[in-house]
């Protein structure tokens, strides 16, 4: 088929920036993993250096010119930063929510503790009492169990007092039979009997946790001041209400946050993109990106998301119609056609542009297309209306040769030109090129 085709081509220089930007992608999910993982402390040195050896192995890969690898190996560490963050963080916000928890039993046994030596005025001194009740109040002490312990073992040591409730009547029965001598962690059990506001409040404390880790403590604090209020409630109908309408907020606003920070993240990443052109046009755009916050209004958000977007698209379609025009004027200058200064900018401006060539007088090649999307146009033309048109077929044949080795030219470059459609010798009369066309577009 050597006749009118349509083609695609991608350059060298195009596969290159595609790589660069994958690789600026990369490095800064690279520096957010590694950010957030530290700051989680869930990040060990072996494991940071790994990730560092990982991402020069690619930049490796972009100076081995091997543009595929890099496309598809990016892709796949970047998945995997993604995919690991995201277990790092639900590793420490499981962490943080075991915690809660424990700190929460923490208070609930001295509180408990603290109930059942009242009733004993003499079982402990007045120093432990004090640090119990703090502790029932919610102080964090690294000796917190040793003064449990120390507590419970003035309760159980220490003579029954004739005005006992029946709850702690019974209690310190237990604790004086000798034939079942009750331990600390049995004691721990008997004080936690309620199944159902322990699994309540374990959602919620993972919740909370997460919104604690992950977008600050103050994101936590209105729904900390409810589940007190919810945990201060005497009627227990009402409590467990209250505590599941709490768990069902607390679900949301993970979510929400969770979609904001993603929204925000992919924001900062085009903006940074945008910032590298130097474009002085796109200084207000980046003021406004850059004062964004976690509570952003989403609709704001995405507005500056979509005109980073087009910036990017934009440059990136102007830079490769570039090195592609360029690429194709190059090429068909060292098969002997005459190119010429400006070239490349007529193309850009008319949409074609036709070249001569000295070896085959009266005949050109016409080269169209914006080139913006890869899609280019070439014909070999007549540029003399009184010529043997018997010679046209010879002329098309010869230019099926010289495409095939402007094909080769640019694969040598690192490029590809692809047919997608071709008519063949003879099929369509050869286009003719007038005077006043010429003078226009003729190099």
């Amino acid at each position: 088929m050597s006749g009118p085709k349509v083609v695609r081509i991608v350059t060298r220089e195009e596969a290159i920036a595609t790589c660069e930007r994958d690789l600026q992608r990369l490095d800064k999910a690279l520096a957010r993993w590694e950010n957030q993982a530290s700051r989680l402390a869930q990040l060990s040195d072996a494991e940071r250096a790994a990730a560092h050896a990982r991402r020069a192995s690619l930049h490796a890969l972009l100076e081995q010119e091997r543009w595929l690898d890099v496309q598809l190996q990016v892709k796949i560490e970047s998945e995997f930063l993604k995919r690991d963050l995201a277990e790092r963080e639900e590793r420490a916000i499981r962490q943080a929510a075991e915690t809660r928890q424990q700190h929460r039993r923490l208070q609930e046994n001295a509180s408990a503790l603290l109930q059942a030596l009242d009733a004993r005025p003499d079982a402990a001194s007045a120093a432990l009492r004090q640090t119990l009740q703090a502790l029932a109040n919610g102080a964090l002490r690294d000796d917190a169990e040793a003064l449990l312990a120390q507590g419970f073992a003035a309760l159980a040591s220490a003579p029954a007092e004739e005005r006992l409730s029946a709850a702690q009547h019974e209690l310190a029965q237990r604790l004086k039979t000798d034939e079942t001598p009750i331990t600390l962690e049995q004691w721990r059990a008997h004080q936690q009997q309620d199944a159902p506001r322990e699994q309540r409040l374990a959602r919620i404390d993972r919740h909370i946790a997460e919104l604690q880790l992950l977008q600050g403590e103050a994101s936590a604090q209105a729904f900390l001041e409810r589940l007190a209020r919810a945990e201060a409630e005497q009627r227990p109908e009402r409590r467990n209400l209250l505590l599941d309408s709490l768990v069902l907020d607390l679900a949301q606003a993970a979510r929400e946050h969770q979609q904001q920070r993603q929204r925000l993240e992919h924001l900062q990443d085009l903006a940074s993109e945008v910032a590298a052109l130097g474009a002085a046009e796109h200084a207000e755009l980046l003021q406004r990106a850059a004062a964004c916050q976690p509570d952003s209004d989403p609709q704001q958000l995405a507005e500056l998301t979509e005109r980073c977007n087009a910036i990017l698209t934009a440059h990136l379609q102007q830079q490769a119609a570039l090195a592609r025009r360029q690429a194709v004027l190059q090429g068909l200058a060292s098969l002997g056609y005459e190119v010429r200064e400006g070239m490349a900018t007529a193309w850009a401006q008319t949409g074609r542009v036709v070249l001569r060539k000295p070896a085959t007088p009266g005949y050109g090649l016409e080269v169209g297309g914006k080139a913006d999307n890869g899609r280019l146009q070439l014909r070999a033309v007549a540029l003399n209306a009184n010529r043997d048109s018997q010679r046209d077929r010879d002329i098309e044949t010869l230019w099926c040769g010289e495409f095939q080795r402007l094909q080769a030219l640019l694969a040598a470059q690192g490029g590809e030109l692809s047919v997608e459609r071709a008519l063949g010798v003879g099929e369509v009369a050869l286009k003719e090129i007038g005077e006043e066309e010429q003078r226009e577009m003729v190099g």
